[in-house]
This record gives C-alpha cells, sequence and structure tokens, in this order.
C-alpha cells in the first residue's frame, strides 16, 4: 500500500482544494477505503475527508458481499458525511442519488436508475454501489462505480448482471471529473442526511425507483410487490393479501 502524490494527472493537493476536502489520501492498493476512511473518523479527521484507491483488495458491498475492484477500471472513494441515525434509510439513497447524477453530468446520453437501497442501474444492468457504515461520528460513505470495463472484463458470475459507464456507449471518462462531481452533489445533499427528505429529492428518488410496481423479495417481510418509497425513504411494500409495509433495512431483489 502507498499513498500516491498525484492523481488523474493532478497533484492530490489541487483535488482537496477542488472538492472542499480538508483531507484526500489516494492510494495504490487498499483493502477498502471504506476501512480506511473508518480509520480516519476514530483519528478525528473532518468531515469531507476522501479516500481513494486505484484498486481495493477487499472491496466490499453490503451484508459482506465483494466488490470486483480491478486497478484502475472504476471510481473506489469513500468520504466521511454528516452523522446520522443508523435507522434513517435514506441516507444510502442520498449518496446513490450524488453518485446517479454525477455520473449523468459526465455521460450525458446516459439515465441512470436507483435499486433500493444502493445499487445504480444504467440499462437493466448494475453500474455502481452504495455502502454507508455508521459508528460514532461520521457516515463513512463509499461508492463504487464501474468505469472502464468492457465485455469480458467481469468475473463470470458478474457478466450478464454488471456494466460500466464506458460499456454503456459514454465515451472516455475523466475519472477527476466524475469524482468532482460525485463530492459536489454530496455538499448539496448532505444537509438532508440528518432530516426529512425535501419533496423535490423525494421526487427525484421516486422517478429513478427501478423496483416500482415490479414483484420483490425482502429480508424484511418477504414476497410482495415494490410501491414506492415513502416520506424518509423507507420501500413500501404491497403484501399479497393487501396493505402496505415500510421495510428499511435488508436486500431486495426481484423476481
Amino acid at each position: 500500500m502507498a499513498l500516491l502524490t498525484h492523481w488523474d494527472g493532478e497533484p492530490v493537493h489541487v483535488w482537496a482544494s477542488l472538492w472542499s476536502s480538508p483531507l484526500v489520501e489516494v492510494h495504490d492498493v487498499l483493502g477498502s477505503t471504506n476501512d480506511r476512511a473508518r480509520d480516519l473518523a476514530s483519528g478525528g479527521a473532518w468531515l469531507f475527508s476522501v479516500v481513494l484507491a486505484e484498486q481495493q483488495s477487499s472491496g466490499r458491498g453490503r451484508g459482506g458481499t465483494s466488490w470486483h475492484s480491478p486497478p484502475g477500471a472504476g471510481l473506489w472513494i469513500s468520504a466521511l458525511l454528516p452523522e446520522s441515525r443508523p435507522q434513517v434509510p435514506h441516507v444510502p439513497l442520498l449518496v446513490g442519488l450524488a453518485a446517479a447524477r454525477a455520473a449523468e453530468r459526465v455521460c450525458r446520453n446516459l439515465s441512470v436508475g436507483l435499486k433500493w437501497p444502493n445499487d445504480l442501474y444504467v440499462r437493466g444492468r448494475k453500474v455502481g454501489g452504495i455502502l454507508c457504515e455508521h459508528g460514532h461520528g461520521p457516515v463513512v460513505a463509499g461508492v463504487g462505480v464501474n468505469v472502464r470495463q468492457q465485455r469480458g472484463d467481469f468475473p463470470q458470475a458478474l457478466e450478464r448482471r454488471a456494466t460500466s459507464l464506458e460499456a454503456a456507449a459514454c465515451g472516455r471518462v475523466s475519472m477527476g471529473e466524475l469524482a468532482t462531481e460525485l463530492l459536489a452533489q454530496l455538499h448539496r445533499l448532505s444537509s438532508a442526511m440528518t432530516g426529512e427528505l425535501p419533496p423535490e429529492v423525494h421526487r427525484e428518488l421516486t422517478e429513478r425507483d427501478v423496483l416500482r410496481d415490479r414483484p420483490v423479495i425482502t429480508d424484511q417481510v418477504g414476497q410482495g410487490v415494490a410501491r414506492g418509497l415513502d416520506g424518509d425513504g423507507a420501500l413500501l411494500v404491497e403484501r399479497p393479501g393487501g396493505g402496505r409495509v415500510r421495510v428499511v433495512a435488508g436486500s431486495v431483489r426481484t423476481w
């Protein structure tokens, strides 16, 4: 593991200034950017400190699933965000919204959807994921966006389900531009992470919801039909016998 002094053609301190970040670390290889960001938070690092890695050797998603993070193929980044209650379900959605907006700003021909609670989808395939970890102090928000992978670059188990921005006909993507847009959107949305979802943000999340009106299986309540999001970002599921329930945690898959 080595700290890099330059990233995407610029000194690291230039990125720190551009992102209004009190600390930016860029590593050639890390086990997990979230783990390093959590260590920084424990040491008293300020909000919007950022950790980047060219490669993650032990990248992970929700529930401990592995995240394929090969060198130079994607944006593997974590940031320290304002503290929020762990039971507030909309924090990963807001981080996902920031990533979706950022991707669309660097890829003007793409439309990015959100799969509750933490995945980014383009044309039916997963292009990115969010992992928010709560503790004492800041939220550690990890974002992984596939950028450069082409057909055949993903492990066989992911080949039919995953894509990247460039594989989705985006053209050449600047990692620096993507990270800059992401951090800008995280700054804009940070005030909504500790309170109610603003109506306009709720509307945008609803418009991006790729699960709406689809049959789903959830860890929390079993089978049903996804019926959108309530005001705090919980997934509304209509049960087979009637009535709607709120899902605030766990995994969801379509069937």
